[in-house]
């Protein structure tokens, strides 16, 4: 295997999975995507290692990949709950927040993370790429525009969409923008334990360095998309990078697999 190519694909490993997560949505969907875009990018490697654009086609690549995974989700399930029942959306979240609040740490962070992934999951496919790109991955206007092979001006329509389209969803009901808000994710919690509805959250972990800073500007005087923004910036956390690696050369050596001999 080629180690300047494993070296780049190393170093640009996690992004890469938050890229296809936020995406997708699903942790098999990401790990599937991601080593069908190393195998593809490892294919055609050769044609772009002496250039300085292989940063943002392997990112393309990723992108491209994921395309046939993403998947709108038409309305947020408490919306369609609601409608379907002829009740207020009020009064669904009084039931939900009936049920008692959970400390425990680790299963209200897989609720949060859970909401935001279902927020974004009904954003037109385009606004949660731009949007990932943009807001969690940092990549800049013109990087962002490169990746997607798109204009810079387009980049920044579709991103203030896709804010827009965030802040639709989760303002006004959402504790972490507004306290004392509808729905606060420990409730939540509460009611997905007490129904045994657990194994609905996302079983991923999150990187959590930026929490603390996060907390604090939650509490200051800034604009209610800037908070969603946040609320975003955690990264997450991919499998193990050697067992990837593992497999994938596992794959190489495979006489049967001809994925790099088309």
């Amino acid at each position: 295997m080629d180690a300047v190519f494993e070296e780049i694909y190393k170093n640009n490993y996690g992004r890469l999975y938050t890229l296809a997560f936020r995406m997708t949505g699903s942790r098999e969907d990401s790990e599937d995507i991601l080593q069908t875009s190393f195998l593809n990018a490892y294919k055609s490697f050769s044609d772009f290692r002496n250039s300085s654009s292989v940063y943002t086609w392997l990112y393309r690549i990723v992108v491209n990949t994921a395309k046939k995974y993403s998947m709108k989700q038409a309305r947020l399930p408490v919306d369609e709950y609601a409608e379907n029942t002829n009740v207020t959306k009020q009064e669904v979240f009084d039931h939900i927040n009936s049920f008692g609040r959970v400390e425990d740490t680790v299963l209200v962070s897989m609720t949060r993370e859970t909401c935001l992934q279902m927020f974004m999951n009904c954003m037109p496919p385009l606004y949660r790429t731009v949007y990932t790109l943009r807001v969690m991955l940092d990549f800049s206007v013109r990087e962002t525009a490169e990746i997607l092979e798109m204009s810079e001006s387009a980049v920044k329509v579709n991103l203030h969409r896709a804010r827009k389209a965030a802040q639709e969803h989760i303002d006004g009901r959402c504790s972490l923008i507004h306290p004392g808000a509808m729905c606060d994710c420990r409730s939540f919690t509460g009611y997905l334990v007490e129904s045994g509805k657990t194994y609905k959250l996302c079983s991923i972990e999150t990187v959590r360095e930026r929490e603390k800073a996060a907390v604090k500007k939650y509490n200051s005087e800034i604009s209610v998309l800037r908070k969603i923004d946040l609320l975003y910036k955690n990264r997450i956390k991919p499998p193990d990078y050697g067992n990837f690696i593992k497999s994938i050369k596992a794959l190489l050596n495979d006489r049967d697999f001809t994925l790099l001999q088309t």
